[in-house]
């Protein structure tokens, strides 16, 4: 943890990707990444992008799509990461750690190949000291678990304040010579 208390290292997948640009992300989470990358620049973290998270992710896009991730990718604290040497070493002790357990899907319905490059990608942020993952898959966020990094969805992110609407209860009440003097009889 950095000093402010944010994560110096953290993960993303391409689900994270999505919801930021997508207009069909709700606006608190929307307001959450904001947040979280304005938090994650003011700490001097991190932020580890996968090279197959973002081939995933450039298959969907469009243009408007693309031209925000060249923007992101510019940012000092953005990191693009290959699965590289270290990445591998670290895949293939993910692998033997949880094929101890019997089950090399751990549990998973998905088919291997998803659940290999989800091992890669967490092995990618393992490399590098990510400390958390943000995602949207359940596998994921269990498997990073049991890996020792901590896993958050969207909505577990901060809302920031300036986000926030608190609810008003307004009641209106009309004094009985109000309601006589609107009445119409």
């Amino acid at each position: 943890m950095s000093q402010s208390g944010f994560p110096r290292c953290v993960l993303v997948d391409a689900n994270f990707l999505v919801a930021w640009v997508s207009p069909k992300t709700s606006q608190d989470d929307k307001a959450r990444l904001e947040f979280f990358f304005s938090q994650a620049e003011k700490a001097k973290s991190r932020i580890i992008i996968p090279m197959p998270v973002v081939a995933e992710y450039l298959v969907l896009a469009d243009d408007a799509g693309i031209e925000t991730f060249n923007k992101l990718e510019r940012k000092a604290f953005i990191v693009l990461a290959p699965f590289d040497r270290v990445a591998a070493f670290e895949c293939a002790a993910i692998d033997r750690a949880i094929r101890l357990n019997g089950d090399k899907k751990y549990g998973s319905d998905a088919p291997w190949q998803k659940i290999k490059v989800d091992r890669q990608n967490l092995a990618i942020g393992r490399a590098r000291g990510a400390t958390l993952v943000i995602s949207g898959d359940g596998d994921v966020r269990k498997t990073a678990l049991r890996i020792g990094i901590a896993a958050k969805t969207i909505a577990e992110l901060n809302l920031p304040d300036s986000a926030r609407q608190a609810a008003l209860d307004l009641v209106f009440q009309m004094s009985e010579k109000t309601a006589a003097a609107d009445s119409p009889l």
